[in-house]
C-alpha cells in the first residue's frame, strides 16, 4: 500500500510534466502558425489578419496557454503541501507568488481566447476598425504586457526562487536543483524588464538557452520525485534521469541554433 506523500509526489510530478509540456507545445504551435512572439509587434491590422487565417489552431492553442496559469496555481499548492513539512516560510512564499503568476498568467492569455475573436470581428467593419485597433492595443498594453508578462514574470520569479531555495532543504536531492531555480528565478527577473525597457536584443539569447532550461528542471523534478520512495529524502540521481535531462536540453537549444 502507498503512502500519502507517495500519491503527492506522483500526483506533482504528472503535474509538472503536463504544465511546462503544454507551454513548450504551445508555443511552439504559435511560433508557425501565428509568428509569435514577432507578431506582438507587428501593426494590430496585420495581426487581426494572421489570426483571422489560422483562427482555427491559434484560439485553441491559447485555451491549452490559458489553462497553464491554473496548473500553476495547482502545482504551487502541491508543491506546498510538499515542502511545508521542511521549509515552511519558503513553501508559503512559493505558493503567494506561484498562485498570482498563474492567475497572471491565464489573464494575459485568456485574452487571445474569449477578447481578441471579438475584436477581429469587429475590425471587419471598416468604420470600426481603428476603434478595435486601439482597444486591442490598450488591452495588449495592460492584460498582456502589464499582467501577464511584467507582474506574471516577477511573481514567478520569486516562486522560482522560493521553491529552489525550498528544494535545497530535502535530503538527497541534487543541490544543483535548488541553484537551477535560483538561475531561472534571474532570468524570470531580466525578462520582466523588458516591458519598462530592456533590450529585446539582450534578453533573446537567454531566452533561448534559459526557457530549455527551465523546462528540464520541470521535467528532471518530476522524475526524481517520482522515483522517491520516502517523504524525507531522494535517491542519487540515476545516469538515466541526467541523460534524459541532457537530451531534452539538447532537444530544445536545437531550434534556436539552427
Amino acid at each position: 500500500m502507498h503512502s500519502p506523500s507517495r500519491g503527492l509526489d506522483r500526483t506533482t510530478s504528472l503535474i509538472l510534466v503536463l504544465h511546462i509540456g503544454s507551454m513548450f507545445a504551445g508555443f511552439s504551435i504559435l511560433g508557425p502558425a501565428f509568428e509569435f512572439p514577432e507578431v506582438l509587434r507587428y501593426p494590430a491590422a496585420e495581426r487581426f489578419a494572421l489570426f483571422s487565417e489560422n483562427l482555427s489552431v491559434i484560439r485553441p492553442t491559447y485555451w491549452v496557454l490559458t489553462m497553464t496559469g491554473i496548473t500553476q496555481i495547482l502545482l504551487s499548492v502541491l508543491l506546498h503541501q510538499l515542502l511545508q513539512p521542511h521549509a515552511p516560510t519558503r513553501a508559503l512564499v512559493l505558493l503567494v507568488f506561484g498562485t498570482l503568476a498563474g492567475f497572471s498568467q491565464a489573464l494575459g492569455f485568456g485574452r487571445w481566447v474569449i477578447l481578441i475573436p471579438w475584436l477581429v470581428a469587429e475590425a471587419a467593419d471598416p468604420e470600426k476598425a481603428a476603434m478595435a485597433a486601439m482597444l486591442e492595443g490598450a488591452f495588449n498594453h495592460y492584460a498582456g504586457m502589464l499582467v501577464g508578462e511584467h507582474i506574471a514574470n516577477l511573481c514567478w520569479a520569486v516562486w522560482l526562487a522560493a521553491t529552489g531555495l525550498a528544494l535545497r532543504k530535502l535530503n538527497g536531492l541534487n543541490a544543483g536543483f535548488g541553484w537551477c531555480g535560483l538561475g531561472c528565478s534571474a532570468l524570470m527577473l531580466l525578462l520582466a524588464g523588458e516591458q519598462i525597457g530592456v533590450s529585446g536584443d539582450v534578453l533573446d539569447p537567454l531566452v533561448a538557452f534559459g526557457f530549455p532550461v527551465l523546462g528540464v528542471w520541470h521535467i528532471l523534478l518530476a522524475m526524481m520525485l517520482w522515483r522517491r520512495n520516502d517523504a524525507d529524502s531522494f535517491a542519487s540521481m540515476s545516469p538515466y534521469v541526467a541523460g534524459t535531462g541532457v537530451l531534452l536540453f539538447v532537444g530544445m537549444t536545437i531550434p534556436a541554433i539552427v
